[in-house]
């Protein structure tokens, strides 16, 4: 009998994230004769007939989620007093007991129901012990092993520390992923680093570059530059219109394009971006697309893959996307990017935020259409290698049939 895992993704926000993109790419790779996959999302995605595709049953889990914002954020006497160290700990301590409280316990029954009623063996966490606090109270209840993905640079406190302790293992994106787990004492039994990897059969293209392009209105020798995540102030997207203004002058014809759904926190900063490229007269050629299903075709289609993330990224799925189609890739040197690419050699890293170094980079990078092409080609084949869906997806189910032997903590 296969083992049934219970992956729990929890994120919000209205859009198809990394995290969830990576499981989708992890299940495909699943022997059904060895796992057999059940999914709880906490809101609805437009990935899930992809998912019931691929077998995996949804089930939804409704989550309460406490506001960020309140009254008191305007009053000078609750910010003086927040900068007391007393005061911010019990302050703390009262946010942590409410959503204790009002969200977690609420959506943990919730996720342990789910576990009885599909037989689940183990449960597979995607975000991180912080946003999962509910998935490891479920398996308490249960009495399920439970596996936590971290996949952020998390704020952690002394429950986070307590409840990976209480975890079957914690698998950590990157190695910088586990070193700050690490130096914040978020350590479990079991800690391990598993790279994300993507679906060699879904990024094959299903479309000719030239076919792309066209319906783009796209020339075929226009150099073609992207910039693929969703629309949010720390992706960076306002770092590449200003390093795109630098260089357009020198560079007429190169296009740019800017792909991904706007997350309900980035609305006011997509109407920025909009507004900011309008006045820089750029409109025709730095365009929008939204959210798109066809990133490997626009992977294919373009030359340069920009990430420019101003905070420190996890792992950078698109970079590996970019790296895989064999294009090259230019990013921010920040958190495990520096895993991924080698700087002139396997891609370009520039310091985040700064959009100056960005546009030297990528004058160059299009100076050289070459060398880029090569650089491309050098990464591709590291990347298949060290990035392998097979390996990864091996790993996992390891992981899955040795937490099952042992049980739950």
């Amino acid at each position: 009998m296969p083992i049934r895992v219970l992956i729990v993704e929890a994120s919000s926000g209205g859009v198809v994230g990394g995290s969830l993109t990576g499981f989708v790419h992890m299940v495909r790779g699943f022997d059904s004769a060895r796992v057999s996959a059940v999914m709880a999302l906490y809101e609805p995605k437009t990935i899930e007939p992809e998912l019931e595709d691929l077998g995996v049953r949804i089930r939804h889990v409704s989550r309460r989620r406490l506001p960020k914002e309140h009254g008191l954020l305007k009053s000078d006497s609750y910010q003086r007093a927040k900068k007391m160290g007393a005061v911010t700990t019990i302050l703390r301590t009262l946010r942590q007991g409410a959503r204790l409280v009002a969200e977690e316990m609420p959506a943990a029954w919730q996720l342990a129901r789910i576990v009885r009623e599909e037989n689940i063996d183990v449960i597979h966490l995607g975000n991180g012990v912080r946003a999962n606090f509910d998935g490891i109270l479920a398996g308490m209840m249960t009495g399920k092993p439970v596996i936590c993905h971290v996949k952020g640079f998390e704020k952690y406190s002394g429950r986070e520390r307590w409840g990976a302790r209480r975890l079957s293992a914690l698998v950590c994106m990157t190695e910088a992923i586990d070193k700050h787990c690490r130096d914040n004492g978020v350590i479990a039994p079991r800690q391990e680093v598993i790279y994300d990897a993507v679906d060699p059969v879904w990024l094959e293209p299903k479309n000719s570059r030239a076919e792309v392009r066209s319906a783009l209105s796209v020339d075929a020798e226009v150099p073609l530059l992207i910039i693929s995540g969703n629309i949010q102030e720390w992706k960076g997207q306002a770092v590449l219109v200003e390093a795109f203004a630098q260089i357009a002058a020198s560079h007429p014809s190169a296009q740019c394009l800017v792909a991904g759904g706007v997350h309900r926190a980035g609305e006011h900063y997509a109407d920025t971006l909009r507004g900011r490229i309008a006045d820089l007269g750029l409109t025709d050629r730095i365009r929008f697309l939204g959210f798109r299903d066809d990133i490997p075709d626009l992977m294919n289609a373009v030359d340069i893959v920009v990430h420019a993330s101003v905070r420190p990224e996890p792992f950078g799925r698109v970079i590996l996307e970019g790296m895989l189609a064999g294009r090259l890739v230019v990013a921010a040197n920040a958190g495990g990017v520096r895993e991924l690419i080698e700087t002139g050699k396997t891609g370009y890293l520039v310091e985040p935020g700064n959009p100056t170094e960005l546009a030297q980079c990528l004058d160059r990078a299009l100076a050289e259409p070459e060398r880029s092409r090569d650089m491309g080609s050098t990464a591709q084949r590291w990347a298949t290698e060290k990035f392998s869906l097979v390996r990864h997806v091996e790993q996992m189910c390891d992981l899955y049939e040795t937490s099952v032997r042992n049980g739950s903590r």
